[in-house]
């Protein structure tokens, strides 16, 4: 017999439960009509007024020492930018979990940590998937020539980075009790990192203040990763991504059951 306050330790419903926080989290995406509205309009947005909006006036970029267009250059960009708007569902996701007591109550009932991450990313990666089938359909009505074979490796990764920023956005969550702070940790910290990457800009020609914001985002790295698949075939920066991206999952799970939870957060 499991004592109350063992139960969240010894419970185990396994692969089940991370089932149940998956299948929980589809029905949300496709209930969630708004949100879906708005990240079907955001890439749409981006491409249009930014990509072919400047596409004219800077046609090509120099990345690596390889020419490319600044339209793809900045496509590329613009997921990683996606990505980190999706990591904002999750702490929405997750604070609301807080909130009214069903984190407690699902990681009582057996759902293990990494279940939970597993579970309660397929809301944000649903919403990726998405955008980046939007931006790419967008892309080709302008004119802009997408590899669809090198796109299909791009998707495969930005999932992977995803599963990083996920994991990123959970632990931080396990720290927010309340709606308000979610809000200032989005705000002043969630949309800074993602315009600071390269996303619009050039790294090599960005003034030196611009570079070192730069240089101290991890998205960074994983644009220049991204591209370099893209652009020069590149794939040893794939290890990175995935080391990455285990190791942060690693940590949340090794945080999470360390968290005091209550049934319902003030």
């Amino acid at each position: 017999m499991i004592e109350a306050r063992n139960l969240r330790h010894n419970s185990n419903l396994g692969l089940y439960g991370g089932k149940i926080v998956a299948k929980n989290e589809l029905v949300a995406f496709f209930r969630s009509k708004g949100v879906l509205t708005s990240q079907l309009i955001q890439p749409i947005l981006y491409v249009v007024f930014v990509v072919v909006g400047l596409n004219d006036s800077i046609h090509s970029v120099n990345f690596r020492g390889v020419n490319v267009t600044y339209a793809e250059y900045t496509i590329l960009g613009i997921i990683g930018l996606l990505i980190i708007g999706q990591m904002t569902q999750v702490i929405y996701r997750v604070t609301i979990d807080k909130k009214y007591g069903l984190l407690a109550l699902k990681l009582c009932s057996g759902v293990k940590p990494f279940f939970y991450i597993l579970g309660m990313s397929v809301f944000p990666i649903l919403g990726l998937l998405v955008q980046e089938v939007v931006i790419f359909g967008i892309a080709i009505l302008f004119g802009i020539q997408l590899v669809v074979s090198k796109y299909l490796i791009v998707i495969i990764l930005s999932i992977l980075i995803l599963l990083f920023w996920n994991s990123i956005g959970i632990l931080i969550t396990m720290f927010i009790n309340d709606y308000r702070r979610r809000d200032i940790v989005i705000r002043f910290l969630l949309t800074p990192l993602g315009f600071s990457a390269p996303v619009f800009y050039i790294m090599d020609s960005a003034p030196e203040v611009i570079r070192l914001f730069g240089k101290i985002n991890p998205l960074t790295y994983q644009l220049e990763i991204i591209r370099d698949v893209y652009f020069n075939n590149i794939y040893f920066g794939v290890i990175g991504i995935l080391l990455t991206s285990v190791v942060a999952i690693v940590v949340a799970i090794l945080v999470i059951p360390r968290i005091n939870l209550i049934l319902i957060e003030r």
